[in-house]
């Protein structure tokens, strides 16, 4: 995924705002709450951060290369 394609989806769906923050991390808020943000390097995906439910989050912790957010 590149960063056009990131915020090219982040930006159809409703009531959503957008801020590059956190020494450049394309972050992506509805109600003022971040849902999803990602990072590149070098043109390159570095790093996911999504808001899931707890449910969700009990299914994807075990998923190698999947971490909590701080």
């Amino acid at each position: 995924m590149t960063e056009e394609q990131f915020n090219s989806f982040c930006s159809t769906l409703p009531n959503t705002t957008y801020v590059i923050q956190w020494n450049g991390s394309h972050v992506w808020k509805i109600g003022g709450k971040v849902f999803n943000s990602a990072v590149w390097n070098k043109g390159k995906l570095s790093r996911i951060t999504r808001k899931v439910s707890d449910i969700a989050y009990q299914v994807l912790r075990g998923q190698p290369g999947l971490r909590p957010a701080p």
